[in-house]
């Protein structure tokens, strides 16, 4: 991991330098720069282009909410990654030796550790230690609550004593490797979100930094990890502490239209049924190059960005048909019509949408408004309050559906316990596609109620090697078992590696 400590004093010469003095002084291996003070170490906690991104492919290729489909790779080879193939078909062979957001995410503990380290020796307030302790500590919670929900089992009673992460708590490189048990894995995660709810910053109007952390992002963070471990006691609590704290939500009526640019693709060139196709996008897309427009999301606590290289988030048939198509201005703004052709599906041509939020890479998985409002909806209904779940889940819909619908397709109702529960499922799947149904399958499995499990996933699709797909064999049948150990993402093999051979990679 010794590539990390370049990365952050990089960013640090770049944040405590002017830009003259940067552009005169070119950052190498071995520059030092050691912060002075509580303005130096914001000025590395502010550098969000490095900390916004995560590049789970786990999350975005694991659940059914991905598309693998035989179809669309015949039409076009390049549609699928062989990367991405891997990763929809739960492979353990060769993602050992493919890139994944381990190291990433450990970049981000690093520079958590570097202000903790530092906070005793800087000059500065009080009140401003206070507030940088409690930020990096949220920073360190996030990433470690990710990659412990990435690399290792769920937690659980029988897997607590299961390999859990290395819980690197300092800067130093001879610091222990080892992966520590899952539970205390949790227990670290657990004291991390301690500290950071002590922080005492707030939003209001024109003031919400929302790459950096706050009360109501803190909050919102414990209500997603509370839920992920099936306490609904204490995620209904920091559910509604956050909503206590802002409440704003985008309404899809009035606050989201159609850019201005759009994209014309020539599909069966060279042939009589040529046509040109216009490719309409939501405004939000134009933020992959401006992320003025994703800071300005007004219902988002904490910037966090599911990336994906492969610059299409392909939705399953499964996916698509939980949305009203005619009545879901999510599925009107966020799913493109034929984006297959943007990817190259042209000739012939095959038309399949793209789930489309900031650019062809991001998606919004940080905390917002809108998932407080399904946690607490779920919690309520899970602890038997299932009329006024509705009645939560609906004050969403009504700013995600169509304002002329009729009031019966806006607002969900049920006649049981179960039903609200299946429903309200189901909408936390239309609003948080991708980013949320890894972690939400995990959950699901090892929680105490069976109704929601999700027994296998399967893909139907064909056999490759670490290089090619065999596309000349026969179809192979892939799938994934409720207890699966594969539920565990496999590690680098080049970090094992590094850390001679005290990191251990995961049992199949």
């Amino acid at each position: 991991m010794k590539t990390i400590s370049y990365i952050i004093t990089g960013m640090m010469i770049v944040g405590l330098m002017s830009c003259n003095e940067y552009l005169e002084h070119k950052p190498s291996k071995t520059t030092s720069l050691v912060p002075e003070t509580t303005e130096h170490l914001d000025y590395l906690m502010n550098e969000y282009y490095y900390t916004r991104q995560e590049g789970n492919d786990a999350v975005i290729y694991g659940s059914d909410d991905y598309g693998l489909y035989k179809e669309l790779y015949d039409a076009y080879s390049g549609a699928y990654y062989i990367t991405d193939i891997m990763w929809a078909t739960w492979d353990v062979d060769y993602l050992p030796d493919q890139l994944n957001n381990w190291s990433v995410e450990y970049e981000k503990v690093f520079q958590a550790n570097m202000v903790l380290s530092y906070l005793d020796r800087v000059s500065g307030s009080q009140e401003d230690k206070a507030r940088l302790k409690a930020d990096a500590h949220f920073m360190r919670a996030y990433s470690f609550w990710n990659l412990a929900n990435t690399y290792c089992l769920p937690y659980t009673e029988e897997n607590k004593d299961e390999m859990g992460i290395v819980l690197k708590q300092t800067t130093s490189f001879e610091e222990n490797m080892e992966r520590a048990t899952l539970a205390k894995t949790y227990e670290m995660i657990e004291s991390d979100l301690e500290e950071a709810l002590k922080i005492k910053t707030t939003f209001s109007e024109g003031n919400r930094r929302i790459w950096r952390s706050s009360l109501p992002a803190v909050y919102a963070f414990a209500a997603r990890y509370y839920l992920n471990r099936n306490n609904y006691t204490e995620a209904l609590n920091y559910a509604e502490k956050a909503l206590d704290e802002w409440d704003e939500l985008m309404d899809y009526n009035t606050d989201m239209y159609f850019s201005e640019n759009k994209d014309e693709i020539t599909i069966n060139p060279n042939t009589s049924e040529a046509q040109v196709v216009e490719i309409q996008y939501p405004y939000t897309y134009e933020g992959e190059y401006e992320f003025s427009i994703a800071l300005e999301w007004k219902e988002l606590y904490y910037l966090r960005f599911l990336y994906n290289a492969s610059e299409w988030f392909l939705p399953s048939k499964e996916l698509m048909d939980l949305y009203d198509k005619q009545y879901d201005l999510r599925w009107k703004f966020h799913y493109v019509p034929n984006f297959s052709y943007t990817y190259g599906l042209t000739s012939p041509a095959y038309a399949w949408p793209g789930y489309v939020f900031f650019g062809d890479h991001y998606i919004l998985s940080g905390p917002t408004t809108a998932e407080m409002l399904l946690i607490k909806a779920e919690c309520q209904a899970r602890q038997g309050n299932w009329q006024e779940a509705m009645n939560t889940v609906n004050i969403l819909r009504a700013k995600r559906m169509d304002a002329n619908a009729p009031v019966d397709v806006i607002n969900l109702s049920a006649t049981s316990q179960q039903e609200a529960i299946q429903k309200i499922l189901e909408e936390r799947r239309r609003e948080m596609p991708f980013s949320a149904r890894w972690f939400d399958i995990r959950r699901f499995n090892n929680n105490e109620d069976p109704n929601d499990d999700v027994e296998r996933l399967t893909r139907e699709f064909y056999p490759y090697t670490a290089t090619g797909i065999l596309d000349k064999e026969a179809l192979k049948t892939y799938t994934i078992e409720k207890n699966s150990r594969r539920f565990a993402a496999p590690l680098l093999n080049t970090e094992i590696e590094h850390s001679l051979g005290a990191i251990k990679q995961n049992i199949y």
